[in-house]
């Protein structure tokens, strides 16, 4: 038994790896000295998890509901789930063995993508290079900047998944199944669902495609054989995350996502079921702004003054950089940007060279995913198109950001523009090629014409800038409007509009001449290629190099290694402020035995510095007293840091609960005081500093009336109306189930919270008579009440609150977050786990084992 051959078949793969590896930290080379980027959602998204930490660490619990945020709320999104956790340990190796996240995101976008290349036939050594080039690319370097890493993981494992397909479909069905399940099932585990669902687009055409080649071929036969393997494949990858897949689907019918039973306000950007349209098209590529494919400049790049880059204000003429310095570098029509969605004016002349060179059925399965996601991109600004997907499509309503789908447009055209330059490189005869063109009597190469319909479409843009773009936004023509209304002030914002506009041309211009140069430097490698004057080796190396420059440069513009930092922007983001300080102390003051609490946990836990003492004041203040905080010093629904401090009637979550949303819209984010005061909205931070709020209602009261309401219009509309500490707002169909006791008249009793846990909270009531308490916690059906340990029924009140009768006398009442799909589901996703690894393993040792006796 001879493995020496297999061996050596698998140096130039374990070469191309330690070149990646090479290449990532190079990259990133300040991740190895312990700095760290500390992007937005990185930092946002630390708050909102800090009580269900806490609450492991502190209490070994593990708690799947968050109290700390939108007065509460389920947390199905970043729930532990068993099989996917499994995974994602698999997925986090290299950064076990200590490779920095940064490194290791670029990592995965090189060994993801140089699978799917080497999966088509294309050598090693142009894999590894094209791998390298396509995870430098602007978008891909952006988010990890941006902290969106669930992304970033999504997309570095759409490429093998696509390569295993890709294989089922040459009828190389074992190592297809192995790579589309293993792949597909860690994709499922990263949960950013958006990039997904574009993904299954662009597998729908492709399989499309394949359908009718197939038919044309007569091969329906191996058609349906390949897709019982997919399909095989599916559930294989699908099972490990059944447990995240059923509680998100079942969780988001119940948030923005899904539809609300309101049908007031916003009727004209609503949409059946799903988000609103206006929210869905938020950031939409420019039509002039889709040239940011070749031209990232095209809109000026990333959100940022000019006075920030010291290059671009020294490019303006003195007099007017005060002026100038301080308008947006970006200058398109999306609220801002962290920088465009650049494919590389090397990936797209070769992708465009290989769609009029390359015979195959793969063209067509590439090239129409890649103009479809173009033309969607542009979202609102191509609202006719993009309408049609929003009322019509499944499931198409229920995202947002349609310019993010270059991301899979920048997987597919980079694939193919490698693809087909592997295929010019090893067949003589297809860069040879010529076509006749009108006006010449000789047949022209089409290498030749392709590169001078790019030379001249940049020419004519340098000559006549004007001509296809704009260089002032919407935002900023309403405020020159507003400049030249003023007297005196016309000719003087013209003068000042005048110099902006040349600038930005200046800045546009810059990046068309540089895209004419690697044009350039593209014909005259593919003019002695042609030749036979390079060998395939350096043609593979030039094509590699220009790529590489290409990407690295324009992805340096916007994360450069200056925004690396070694201290921690979370921590001194999340530091307790003074008002945080006041609003403990004031409780310390209300609860005495709030300080025996703590001097228990700090023997328990022994912090060691100011930070991990701070932490721990955190939790039991948390834990042990329960009132709720309304920020209004900012933007309460879009900062996470009250979160991560108190109990929060505001924060940020991009998956709220629908009816939480609503109530944000018609009365909290109006000040309506009933409202918050039912929320138990105790302090106000405000500008000035922490306010307290004497009418806040604490955890639980009795009513002594309700108001019965047909419809969730009314529902929500009757809180501006009632008294809610003495009346329940409860729709009609619960009329029945209610006892005549509990609206007749008043009911003297009360109701303490005893011991508060996110998933579990016990309160204590007494009551001379039965009676309906409203309890300040917002309902969910999954939640489940006890009275003296006998199941209660759960009202929905106030249109998000929590009602239960309950009798005359002292009682027990317990609320309890026990999922049973939950946990049910975790049970069969950890055991189809085990299955797939197994079917996996034996699967790959069957090949060995195949190739070994081979030999």
């Amino acid at each position: 038994m001879n493995i020496k051959p297999i061996l050596k078949s698998l140096v130039p793969h374990v070469i191309a790896v330690l070149a990646m590896i090479i290449v990532s930290s190079v990259y990133f080379y300040p991740a190895w000295e312990g700095k760290t980027l500390q992007g937005e959602d990185v930092v946002g998204g630390y708050g909102k998890g800090r009580e269900a930490r806490d609450f492991k660490k502190y209490e070994d619990e593990t708690v799947i509901w968050n109290g700390s945020i939108f007065s509460g709320m389920p947390e199905y999104v970043h729930a532990k789930y068993k099989g996917a956790s499994a995974l994602k340990k698999v997925f986090y190796l290299p950064m076990r063995f200590g490779m920095p996240r940064e490194v290791a995101s670029i990592f995965w976008y090189m060994l993801g993508f140089y699978i799917l290349l080497v999966a088509v036939g294309i050598s090693p050594q142009f894999a590894a290079g094209g791998a390298m080039a396509f995870a430098l690319g602007s978008y891909n370097i952006i988010i990890i900047l941006a902290g969106h890493y669930m992304k970033v993981y999504t997309l570095a494992l759409i490429p093998p998944t696509l390569a295993g397909i890709i294989l089922i479909f040459r009828g190389k069905y074992r190592w297809g199944l192995i790579l589309t399940s293993f792949f597909l099932a860690m994709q499922i585990t990263m949960a950013h669902v958006q990039m997904m669902y574009y993904f299954f687009i662009a597998l729908l055409v492709f399989g499309i495609v394949e359908l009718v080649f197939q038919i044309r071929e007569k091969t329906l036969n191996q058609f349906s054989k390949t897709v019982l393997v997919l399909l095989a494949a599916a559930v294989l990858g699908i099972a490990p995350n059944y447990s995240r897949l059923i509680n998100y689907y079942m969780f988001n019918d119940y948030t923005i996502r899904g539809s609300s039973e309101l049908t007031i306000g916003n009727e004209e950007v609503k949409t059946n079921k799903g988000l609103d349209k206006d929210y869905i098209n938020m950031w939409s590529s420019g039509v002039d702004e889709a040239m940011m494919v070749i031209v990232p400049n095209v809109k000026g790049g990333s959100t940022a003054s000019i006075a920030q880059d010291r290059d671009l204000l020294n490019s303006i003429p003195r007099q007017y950089r005060q002026t100038l310095g301080s308008f947006n570098q970006y200058w398109g029509n999306q609220p801002f940007s962290g920088g465009p969605n650049y494919l590389g004016i090397v990936f797209v002349f070769l992708f465009v060279l290989g769609i009029f060179l390359i015979k195959d059925r793969l063209k067509l399965a590439v090239l129409i995913p890649v103009i479809l996601f173009l033309l969607l991109a542009m979202g609102g600004n191509f609202s006719f198109f993009t309408d049609l997907w929003i009322d019509y499509f499944p499931m198409y309503n229920k995202f947002r950001a349609p310019v993010s789908i270059l991301s899979i447009t920048a997987i597919l055209l980079s694939f193919y523009a490698l693809y087909s330059t592997y295929q010019i490189s090893t067949n003589e005869n297809v860069l040879a090629r010529k076509t006749e063109v009108p006006g010449i009597k000789s047949k022209q190469p089409v290498y030749m014409l392709v590169a001078a319909g790019f030379l001249v479409f940049l020419l004519i843009n340098i000559a006549f800038p004007n001509l296809f773009n704009s260089y002032i936004s919407d935002v900023e023509r309403n405020q020159i409007a507003q400049w030249q209304s003023q007297a005196n002030a016309g000719n003087q914002v013209d003068q000042i509009i005048n110099e902006l506009i040349a600038f930005r041309i200046g800045v546009f211009r810059a990046d068309l001449w540089r895209a004419f140069i690697f044009v350039i430097l593209l014909t005259v490698t593919l003019y002695f290629f042609a030749r036979k004057k390079l060998s395939k080796q350096v043609f593979w190396g030039i094509i590699v190099l220009l790529a590489l420059v290409d990407f690295w440069g324009v992805g340096r513009r916007y994360v450069g290694l200056d925004q690396f930092h070694k201290n921690s922007l979370v921590k001194e983001t999340y530091a307790l402020s003074d008002n945080d300080r006041q609003i403990y102390q004031q409780e310390m003051n209300v609860h005495p035995d709030i300080q025996e609490k703590l001097t228990e946990y700090t023997a328990r836990f022994n912090p060691a510095n100011a930070e991990e003492k701070a932490a721990l004041l955190t939790h039991v203040i948390n834990k042990y007293t329960n009132y709720r905080v309304f920020n209004i010093a900012g933007s309460p629904f879009q900062e996470n840091v009250t979160s991560n401090a108190h109990k929060s009637i505001g924060g940020y979550h991009p998956v709220k609960l629908r009816r939480y949303q609503d109530m944000i819209e018609h009365h909290i984010g109006k000040m309506h005081m009933p409202v918050l005061n039912m929320l138990n909205a105790k302090y106000f931070i405000t500008q000035g500093g922490v306010q307290n709020n004497p009418a806040a209602m604490g955890n639980a009261w009795f009513v002594d009336s309700v108001k019965w309401v047909d419809n969730a219009n009314d529902e929500i509309l009757a809180l501006n109306d009632i008294d809610v500490s003495k009346t329940a707002v409860i729709r009609t169909k619960n009329k029945d189930k209610l006892a005549p006791v509990s609206v007749d008249g008043q009911t003297n009793g009360s109701i303490a919270l005893e011991d508060y846990s996110p998933d579990k909270m016990v309160y204590s009531s007494a009551s001379d008579k039965d009676g309906l308490a409203v309890f300040s916690e917002i309902y969910y059906p999954d939640w489940k009440a006890f009275i003296d340990g006998d199941e209660a029924e759960i009202y929905q009140v106030n249109y998000v609150l929590r009602g239960v009768e309950i009798p005359q006398g002292d009682h027990k009442i317990e609320f309890v977050f026990h999922p049973g799909h939950y946990y049910t589901s975790n049970t069969i996703s950890q055991i189809a786990f085990y299955l797939m690894l197994l079917i996996v393993g034996l699967s790959v040792l069957w090949d060995i084992r195949k190739r070994i006796t081979t030999v």
